[in-house]
């Protein structure tokens, strides 16, 4: 018994499992890039935005110093009395009312004179040194404004600075502070969902100045990047005019969730795509079991047809069987009383009797043959193939209706092929096959009145390297319109004929790898041939 991983797997399962393993690919790679796609286009989003961001803070930048610097330019004089007179509360106030209907958003104001000195510094202790440290850099750098960010108790703030006096040779430096939550606002109106804006120090990198959410003092988490939201920025772009970097950092999660999605759809298809593939698998399963069994009882119908048919052909060589049996038996009756006879005379000599009982013997195993090739023929059972030697096969099927061919006087012409390649089959079938087409030969010859009575057998290799064997008569043949039908079940050119021979040859021979086929010579004859396949080892 074959153990169950030694059967071949169908082939519609290894299209199936081909064509999985495709999907699978294909499945996989949707989802990759369905992911990559969509990271692309918040990579886009988060240009944009830091773009679009980083463009209004240094176009915000820009009219605040033309502000500033025309501000400064409108109120010289102004300026010039409070150089004169530092101490006059008087122009403070004014300087400062004045300040506060054009910059209200301001958090702190002075002036200095050419050196950087504040006339009044209006700096806490905390930041005061850091305030005149970027009045004196200022001046230094040509004028040159910095954004920086500088932290207070009453809220951070950035520095602005314009020259005041002569444009050639300024007489000082006109300083306001804003609160760096204007530049929050910026950022929450231009950031998109699920993207958090930020301005980061140039020079403490990772340092957080200011988000969506407000200044770093008001910040809900810690002032650093760490270094994995570092490496998750989606883009970044300086602020031209200042010592900013604008980021865009995505939503931690925002990229996973969507990976986890995609995956999440993609394993939902393929799961589908599993289940209805199984479906499919059991259906063509059952098909193909169904389809078996029909084929397993069409071949038990054939054979149980053909058991018929042998049992109908054997009462028509019922005659022939009997005399050639009749042979044999007569032969060892002879021989057996002649024994006896030799035994009963005291001068006998002993090779006589050896002789006699030897005759005896080798008749009997010829009848014995003879009764078991019938038996052989009528027993209904499996088809068992093995290699055989197409010749042999024609000899013993001949032999077994020699007698019948001799009785009615038909002649024999044989043309057996020499050294041909054994075929892979069941003796009795094939026997059956060629007894069913002599038959037919002998019994077309025997019903009409053609003079010459003979069959030719002949066996070789065709050009195909097919084994061939055709038997050739020379009765009246058949009409044109009787060849197209001879092979239907159930027609016959006889009158008692049952339509079974030719048929169920057919079936045999098809089941062995081969053909059967018949030409016509009209008025001169019939052949009948049939190939089979050459042993493969």
């Amino acid at each position: 018994m074959r153990a169950p991983f030694d059967r071949p797997v169908p082939l519609y399962i290894v299209y199936f499992l081909i064509t999985l393993l495709m999907v699978s690919i294909l499945l996989s790679w949707q989802a990759w890039k369905r992911t990559e796609d969509f990271r692309q286009f918040h990579v886009r989003l988060a240009a944009t935005s830091v773009s679009g961001a980083a463009d209004e803070i240094e176009l915000f930048f820009k009219e605040l110093k033309r502000s500033l610097q025309l501000f400064a330019d409108e109120h010289t004089s102004l300026f010039k009395a409070l150089t004169e007179n530092p101490d006059s509360e008087i122009l403070w106030a004014e300087l400062e009312r004045l300040v506060e209907r054009h910059f209200p958003e301001h958090l702190g104001i002075t002036l200095t004179d050419t050196s950087g000195i504040p006339l009044r510094p209006d700096f806490d202790n905390i930041v005061g040194d850091v305030c005149r440290t970027d009045i004196h850099t200022f001046i230094n750098e040509d004028y040159l404004p910095q954004g920086v960010i500088h932290p207070n108790p009453a809220g951070y703030h950035f520095d602005m600075m314009v020259p005041w006096g002569n444009r050639e040779d300024p007489d000082g430096v006109f300083f306001l502070s804003f609160r760096a939550s204007t530049l929050a606002k910026i950022l929450e109106r231009m950031q998109t969902p699920r993207h958090h804006l930020m301005l980061l120090n140039q020079d403490q990198p990772g340092l957080i100045e200011v988000t969506d959410m407000g200044t770093r003092d008001r910040l809900q988490r810690e002032r650093l990047l760490t270094p994995d939201e570092t490496s998750h920025i989606a883009y970044s772009s300086p602020v031209i005019g200042t010592g900013w970097e604008l980021i865009d950092l995505p939503e931690p999660k925002l990229f996973l969730k969507e990976t986890a999605r995609n995956w999440a759809y993609t394993g939902v298809v393929f799961v589908v795509f599993v289940v209805v593939g199984l479906i499919m698998l059991v259906q063509i399963r059952r098909n193909e079991r169904r389809r078996l069994m029909a084929e397993e009882q069409a071949a038990q119908h054939k054979a149980n047809l053909a058991h018929v048919d042998r049992l109908n052909t054997m009462g028509e060589m019922a005659s022939g069987l009997a005399h050639e049996l009749n042979q044999p038996l007569s032969a060892i009756s002879t021989y057996s009383q002649a024994g006896l006879r030799l035994m009963s005379n005291p001068g006998a000599q002993p090779d006589k009797l050896f002789h006699a009982l030897e005759q005896t013997s080798l008749q009997a195993k010829r009848a014995g043959e003879i009764i078991h090739r019938m038996r052989q023929f009528v027993t209904k059972g499996k088809t068992r193939h093995a290699p055989l030697e197409i010749n042999t096969v024609v000899r013993r099927a001949i032999g077994f209706i020699q007698s019948d061919l001799n009785k009615k006087g038909i002649k024999q012409k044989f043309d057996l092929g020499k050294s041909l390649p054994a075929v892979k089959g069941d003796s009795i079938q094939i026997e059956q096959v060629i007894l069913n087409l002599v038959h037919n030969a002998i019994d077309a010859m025997m019903g009409c009145d053609t003079q010459v009575k003979e069959i030719a057998v002949s066996t070789r290799q065709n050009e195909s390297g097919r084994i061939e064997f055709s038997i050739e008569d020379t009765g009246p043949g058949f009409d044109s319109h009787v060849l197209d039908k001879v092979f239907d079940t159930f027609y016959s050119t006889k009158e008692d004929g049952m339509g079974l021979g030719l048929s169920i040859s057919q079936s045999i021979i098809e089941a062995h790898g081969g053909r059967l086929w018949c030409d016509s010579r009209p008025g001169s004859g019939a052949v009948c041939r049939f190939t089979l396949p050459p042993c493969t080892h």
